[in-house]
């Protein structure tokens, strides 16, 4: 039977629909083909890369992770941050920062398998780009994302994250901080933290947790295997977490992956980083994991309304049940 759930979170309606699945296609995961001769994230292909912006490296002076400035960049550093009338119409120039995060030395290898280690290298390599970026007066919002898959955008198959930085705060950016502000408000405490507070009294839909931090299919998923992954006790941004908070988070993530990809296979996804510029205290950050199994069709584009196949329910009960 199907139900229409309401998203607190994202301020939107999701028809969960289990009928779904039994259509002719039901999940298909597409094998990617990438048409390139030679990935210029591999290692000893440095050279095809622009300059490089920051990197982690080991004990052998071998690096771990490196940032450099995306060759197809959206966005320029160097435009002038500036807006015109066109008639009835408005822009803005194309200014903002555009990176790329290699996160792994390794071409195949999948977040599955990245150890501790990689995971927190990554999450670090994260802060130090974010704090760095938020130094230029004239960025207003840096918007760090992972696509894995052609389904979910990527073009490299080479593991990598990108990092967007903007002069101004997209619309449905300001809404979510707008909706977060309006209910701190009325009760002295931020929404994502009662979902959480919510989700961990219920269990139902919790897939792990540790100390600091809990990954749950939230109530209202609006894709199949969506997971948030956000910590237990109010943190505004990523910059404000501790060593021990790092390992936490990247114990967390590793573990996640592993019961995802476990449960998926080698599966498409997006992930996003839901860090404001600078903290506040009525938003919560959390990260959105967006497995990209199930289509989105004409009914979810006329309405921006979800169709989900698999209940929050179902997915957490399965990704929990993987050791």
């Amino acid at each position: 039977m199907s139900t229409i759930r309401y998203c607190k979170l994202r301020d939107t309606d999701v028809i969960i629909s289990p009928k779904r699945l039994h259509r002719p296609t039901q999940f298909h995961t597409p094998t990617d083909h990438y048409d390139i001769d030679e990935c210029p994230f591999e290692v000893g292909n440095e050279d095809a890369t622009p300059n490089e912006i920051y990197s982690i490296k080991d004990k052998n002076g071998d690096w771990i992770t490196r940032v450099v400035p995306n060759l197809y960049n959206a966005l320029d550093i160097h435009e002038e941050n500036s807006s015109k009338r066109e008639g009835f119409f408005t822009s803005k120039s194309a200014f903002g920062a555009h990176e790329v995060i290699i996160e792994t030395p390794s071409h195949d290898k999948t977040a599955d398998r990245y150890t501790l280690e990689n995971w927190e290298a990554y999450l670090k390599t994260i802060n130090h780009r974010v704090e760095d970026l938020s130094q230029d007066s004239r960025l207003k919002y840096i918007q760090v994302f992972k696509n894995h898959g052609s389904r979910a955008g990527a073009t490299l198959r080479h593991p990598h994250s990108q990092i967007i930085a903007t002069g101004f705060v997209p619309s449905e950016v300001k809404n979510e901080l707008q909706r977060a502000k309006d209910y701190y408000e009325i009760h002295n405490r931020t929404l994502l933290q009662d979902i959480i507070n919510e989700e961990l009294r219920i269990g139902e839909r919790v897939i792990y947790e540790n100390n600091s931090f809990v990954a749950f299919a939230p109530f209202a998923s609006l894709y199949p295997f969506e997971v948030i992954i956000a910590p237990k006790e109010q943190i505004g941004t990523m910059s404000e977490l501790t060593q021990v908070k790092i390992h936490e988070l990247a114990q967390i993530l590793k573990n996640v992956h592993k019961k995802l990809y476990a449960t998926l296979g080698d599966f498409h996804y997006n992930m996003i980083f839901k860090n404001p510029l600078t903290a506040v205290e009525s938003y919560t950050f959390y990260i959105q994991i967006i497995p990209r199994i199930y289509m989105i069709a004409g009914f979810e584009l006329a309405s921006e309304m979800r169709i989900n196949p698999v209940s929050p329910e179902v997915a957490a009960k399965k990704l929990k049940e993987v050791l």
